[in-house]
């Protein structure tokens, strides 16, 4: 049994039970109390294994998604995490560093230009950047750990290596 039937299980037995304690007040006789109880465990049991079935469907998707990246000959697809970390960090050393060092150098040879950064990077940036990059270290620090498994091998872009060719 998976942890996510665990948590649906769990979940709709407690909720029925709670139902059940309720309708207890108004329903008079066991048969239709047990009737009732059976009931709703039934119909919210139906409900959680929809919404397993359904979560299951979405990774099942994403994960066909992204072997079909993996597997397909245009090798960037691979290179994009690395390309967005190394296009972030060249962002950040031209806003925050370079415009500032370069304007205390001019402002040392007495030269008022305006160096000022372009425009502060936005939130949704440092968001995705910072998702990305974490996403990509985690999986390089396991890779390098010696972790095999289809997740670091989608995350980093590596194939599977085996022992005997």
């Amino acid at each position: 049994m998976s942890w996510i039937t665990n948590i649906f299980t769990k979940g709709a037995s407690s909720f029925a039970s709670t139902v059940a304690d309720v309708a207890d007040r108004f329903i008079e006789t066991p048969d239709e109390k047990t009737a009732f109880k059976l009931q709703v465990e039934q119909l919210v049991a139906d409900r959680d294994s929809e919404t397993e079935q359904t979560l299951r469907a979405e990774l099942g998707a994403k994960e066909r998604v992204l072997v079909a990246e993996l597997k397909q000959g245009d090798t960037y697809t691979k290179r994009a995490r690395p390309t967005v970390v190394y296009s972030g960090l060249a962002f950040i050393g031209i806003n925050y560093v370079l415009f500032p060092l370069l304007g205390r150098i001019l402002n040392g040879f007495g030269l008022d230009i305006d160096t000022s950064p372009l425009a502060d990077l936005p939130l949704e940036f440092w968001g995705a950047w910072g998702g990305i990059c974490a996403t990509w270290s985690i999986g390089r620090s396991m890779e390098k750990r010696g972790a095999n498994n289809p997740v670091v091998r989608s995350i980093t872009g590596s194939n599977q290596s085996r022992l005997i060719d």
